[in-house]
């Protein structure tokens, strides 16, 4: 599939606030790419005309490769919705939720490409993540966790569980708004606020229907 044929639309697809991307079906190369994919990815400007696997290599052992196929075969369009891919960014493997989308490209009755459109959804997942976690695996998800996370524990509010990347953020200094702390801990209701240009979000941590345990803070940067 050539450029030309989509020159028309090529600043719209540029300008797009989503990440996207469009892959050749013939050989499954990428064809088109915006920034806000190339962040995602972690990737740079040049991997555009490789194939999926050449730049991504870590896709070899997941789903995403065999669905594109898929979607060029069927002629369908495939979505999901917190989706966790594996991706090497950052020089460490990381997981990452996303909302996405494959859409075949149909030029004269012919399947000529895939259109992907994909959003980090990580925040969200991880706040639907923190509900149904145990206390023992809710440290393991923070410790995991590919953005800025930590758990505060009882009234006291004690740190149970911080990952590196809210150590990074908080630069040595360890930031804790104790009226936030207190509202969401004693309310049972989350709160977010953005600072910074960090947005902050507290939930509270319930171990039994009317008991609050402690607090979980994630930070995402806007």
């Amino acid at each position: 599939m050539k450029r030309s044929i989509l020159e028309p639309n090529y600043m719209l697809f540029e300008d797009a606030p989503v990440a996207t991307a469009i892959f050749d079906a013939d050989n499954m190369k990428l064809q088109m790419v915006n920034q806000p994919m190339l962040d995602l990815w972690d990737r740079p400007a040049s991997i555009n005309g490789l194939a999926l696997l050449d730049f991504l290599p870590e896709l070899a052992d997941q789903e995403y490769p065999k669905l594109l196929e898929g979607v060029v075969l069927s002629g369908e369009a495939h979505k999901d919705r917190g989706a966790l891919v594996w991706l090497e960014r950052n020089n460490k493997k990381e997981s990452v939720f996303m909302d996405y989308s494959y859409t075949p490209i149909n030029l004269g009755n012919r399947i000529t490409g895939v259109l992907v459109m994909a959003t980090d959804v990580c925040e969200r997942e991880l706040n639907r993540l923190i509900i149904q976690q145990s206390q023992r695996d809710l440290r393991a998800l923070v410790m995991s966790a590919p953005v800025p996370m930590c758990i505060y524990r009882n009234a006291e509010f004690k740190i149970e569980a911080v990952n590196n990347f809210m150590l990074d953020l908080w630069q040595g200094t360890r930031k804790m708004n104790l009226s936030i702390l207190n509202h969401v801990f004693h309310n049972g209701v989350p709160y977010t606020f953005t600072e910074g240009g960090i947005t902050y979000n507290f939930t509270p941590l319930w171990s039994g229907v009317k008991t609050i345990s402690g607090v979980c803070v994630i930070a995402a940067k806007q």
